[in-house]
């Protein structure tokens, strides 16, 4: 089967059983009761569809429309009872994170083992100066703890432009005259060629110095981590042996365009409630998100290499969405993957324009579609294949709702002569989609209102940044899905996946490159405009939320890349950051570095 690796799959020893009786079935009642709550939800809500379309036509049409919203109901359902549950967490218990995970209760204080641990970043074609000034950043915040000689560092390039690597090698021996301590606990390595891309690249450092150490801290390009912590997430694992992998809640900052400032700020609030619900249910296997992360090394060599999926096209070859199947092979193997909902000094950067944001969920959707084909491997348990496969889902759901849309135009536009349109359960309809689809967002901000609105610039200001991001996720919503939905159809004529590197500082898009990436978007919207206003104007309320988001898809695309229109932000402080208020030392070294 692929990913199967070879080795026992024995608990870990001097493991706690990887949790007792009590919390396994209290995770298998979690699970069951997130499961049902979302499949009446789903169930409801399509009931509720199929009670507008029997007062028209119930055809092939109204059929694909239900299935259809159907299957995006699934991740909005999910979605909304992930942030209820972690809102309620949030707000009803103290010390969520100790009630989800009672290990965390352990007192924690003790030295790093004997092993230093490593900490690990990888490249390939990035902005090198960048990727150093954040290494810098994350050993000189290590540099400040007690802790600072358990640690070294390596730089796992495996870029192939020649203006790269001359950028990389150069940025190391400044660093070197800089400070000649570098040469003590600083690696810096690059691979002839990119075989396996990421997976493949700490494959080779696992190989050739994993059994120096007993953790890894992975950190991506764009990472920064705080020293405090790197090392209270290294000794929560030194006090369970049963965790294999361990992260908390990652959220964006140095966002460089106003897109990615709107971008974090939804993704902040929305992931906070989100995360903690998910937490709660899943147990012992959360989600991984490959980066930002403490692993044991030891079982991660031995279980967790990738497998060559064989066969020729777009889902073959090597895996480049590695992350879920990492944590599933590390819980096949018996060890635990765990997530701390909160926000503790775990930064990542952010996509600066709408053409990068679209790229990089391109690259997702073929690569968790791809994974796929890992969901029949032996051994995996029924969490870890539905981590597997929910993510897929998630991509699915988008041309799930492009469907939805074009399906309910069509049957707007056949509506039958004379028949009453069932206005009253429409709208009932169109508001819990709403309410639910947004609805992690909205417990976040709620969430900052009532603990912490200083950390956003006070409660006004919350609710502006609210009411901002509010308008752009509207906006971007449709333009996204469609995005998705052109890219799945053109899969099946990919022969080949390449990888195109993430371009993280802040550029103007041209009119010109917004056409060429949004054009099926404005064709789209503007055709169902047109297609309602002949055949039925009075639907067409009922599609504007959409159809405004696919007309004004390439003005949007150009405005939320401008630089003024970033600073207009920052001057008014329209979706402030705590990191803009109170800057942490490792952001400012990183500011410092790059000179602004």
């Amino acid at each position: 089967m692929f990913g199967d690796t070879g080795g026992s799959l024995a608990k870990p020893a001097n493991s706690a059983d990887a949790g007792t009786t009590a919390s396994v079935e209290s995770w298998t009642a979690r699970r069951v009761t997130i499961a049902g709550l979302t499949i009446v939800s789903i169930l409801g809500s399509g009931a509720l569809l199929i009670a507008v379309l029997v007062h028209g036509k119930l055809n092939a049409i109204a059929g694909l429309a239900i299935a259809a919203f159907l299957v995006n109901m699934t991740w909005v359902a999910l979605g909304f009872w992930n942030a209820l549950v972690g809102f309620l967490l949030l707000h009803g218990i103290n010390e969520p994170s100790a009630r989800i995970w009672p290990a965390l209760k352990q007192p924690g204080v003790q030295p790093i083992s004997a092993k230093p641990v490593a900490v690990v970043m990888t490249l390939h074609n990035d902005g090198a100066e960048d990727a150093f000034n954040r290494v810098k950043a994350v050993r000189k915040s290590l540099q400040d703890t007690a802790s600072d000689p358990a640690f070294d560092y390596y730089i796992l390039s495996d870029s192939s432009l020649p203006d790269a690597i001359e950028s990389e090698e150069q940025m190391l021996a400044s660093w070197r005259v800089e400070d000649p301590s570098v040469d003590q606990n600083v690696v810096y390595r690059r691979r002839a060629t990119n075989w396996g891309f990421k997976p493949g690249n700490i494959r080779e450092f696992c190989a050739r110095w994993g059994s120096k150490h007993e953790f890894m801290v992975l950190l991506d390009v764009d990472s920064i981590m705080s020293g405090e912590a790197i090392v209270r997430l290294v000794r929560i694992m030194q006090n369970n042996p049963q965790l294999g992998i361990i992260q908390s809640l990652i959220v964006g900052v140095l966002c460089p365009s106003l897109f990615a400032r709107l971008f974090e700020y939804g993704h902040r609030h929305g992931l906070r409630c989100s995360l903690a619900g998910a937490a709660w249910w899943q147990g012992d296997r959360c989600q991984y998100w490959g980066h930002n992360a403490v692993i044991r090394l030891s079982p991660f060599a031995q279980y967790c290499e990738m497998p060559y999926l064989p066969g020729k096209g777009p889902f073959s070859g090597h895996i480049f969405c590695h992350d879920q199947i990492e944590a599933s092979f590390m819980h096949r193997a018996g060890y635990e993957v765990r997530v701390l909902p909160e926000e503790s000094g775990s930064y990542e950067g952010v996509p600066p324009t709408l053409f990068d944001f679209n790229r990089r969920n391109n690259r997702w959707c073929q690569g968790n579609l791809k994974n796929l084909r890992v969901v029949p491997s032996s051994g995996l348990s029924a969490i870890d294949r539905f981590h597997l496969m929910v993510v897929a889902q998630r991509f699915v759901s988008h041309p799930a709702l492009v469907i939805s849309l074009i399906s309910a135009a069509v049957l707007a536009a056949s509506w039958p002569a004379g028949r009453m349109f069932p206005a009253h359960i429409a709208f009932s309809l169109y508001a819990i989609w709403c309410v639910m689809y947004f609805s992690p967002k909205i417990f976040g901000v709620i969430n900052a209102i009532v603990k912490n609105p200083t950390d956003y610039g006070g409660v006004p200001r919350l609710l502006l940044g609210a009411f901002a991001e509010f308008i752009y996720s509207l906006l971007l919503t449709p333009i996204s899905a469609v995005a998705t939905t052109v890219f799945m159809i053109g899969i099946p004529f990919t022969h080949h996946f390449k990888w195109h590197t993430n371009r993280r500082s802040a550029y103007t898009l041209n009119w010109q490159t917004a056409l060429r990436d949004v054009w099926p978007q404005t064709l789209l919207g503007f055709g169902i405009l047109f297609y309602l206003h002949a055949t039925n104007p009075k639907a067409i309320v009922w599609f504007a939320p959409f159809l405004l988001g696919l007309i004004l898809a390439i003005p949007f695309a150009v405005i939320t890349s401008l630089q003024w229109a970033h600073r207009m932000a920052e001057h008014l402080g329209i979706c402030l950051l705590p990191e803009e208020i109170h800057v942490p030392r490792e952001i400012a070294d990183v500011l410092k570095s790059a000179g602004t």
